[in-house]
């Protein structure tokens, strides 16, 4: 199997002209593009996943409902795509897909070393997913669940060593459910 691989950008977005594979992006800090997927459904609940146990960053913690890296010439719409079939089974198109907004993610971990610079698409997918563990559990994802929005909220406030550490992601969400109520 190849590695994936990854376009280079600058901080500000601008792709450098050239590609490596995600190892080596990560172990020497290049910035790189990311998408994170939103799933909320009719009834205003957002669908998270448990990460696998198996996997390199906060493996058993509650994450959004899909993510991933943008690979070398893709889009984010195309990533967030192949993230969501990827992870949770749901086939979905890129017109179904909201542009929230974009953050930056810095994370290292010098133990191993892994140093993760990325600049992360935000997309709301509004869409009743039912839950089918049978199609949805991955070698990525141990269980998946809905939360309502306040009982994300509170969650987060009360046991955030439950969740992945997406500060601004849930803050920028949070205000653009605020906004939107």
């Amino acid at each position: 199997m190849h590695p994936e691989l990854l376009d280079i950008i600058d901080k500000l977005g601008n792709r450098l002209g050239y590609s490596l594979p995600r190892d080596e992006v990560h172990k020497t800090g290049l910035w790189h593009r990311t998408v994170h997927i939103w799933v909320l459904s009719l009834r205003n609940e957002l669908l998270l996943q448990k990460r696998a146990l198996t996997k390199e960053t906060f493996p058993g913690l509650w994450d959004i409902s899909a993510a991933g890296h943008i690979s070398a010439g893709d889009n984010s719409g195309k990533a967030a795509c192949r993230e969501l079939q990827e992870e949770l089974g749901i086939r979905m198109s890129e017109k179904e897909l909201t542009y929230l907004f974009t953050i930056t993610g810095i994370y290292e971990d010098r133990v191993r070393p892994f140093i993760d610079h990325e600049l992360t698409d935000v997309y709301l997918l509004r869409k009743d997913i039912p839950l089918d563990k049978r199609t949805m559990l991955s070698a990525e994802v141990d269980d998946v669940r809905y939360f309502g929005i306040d009982e994300l909220r509170e969650a987060l406030a009360r046991s955030p060593e439950l969740f992945v550490p997406h500060h601004e992601a849930y803050e920028r969400l949070f205000g653009y459910f605020d906004r939107k109520c």
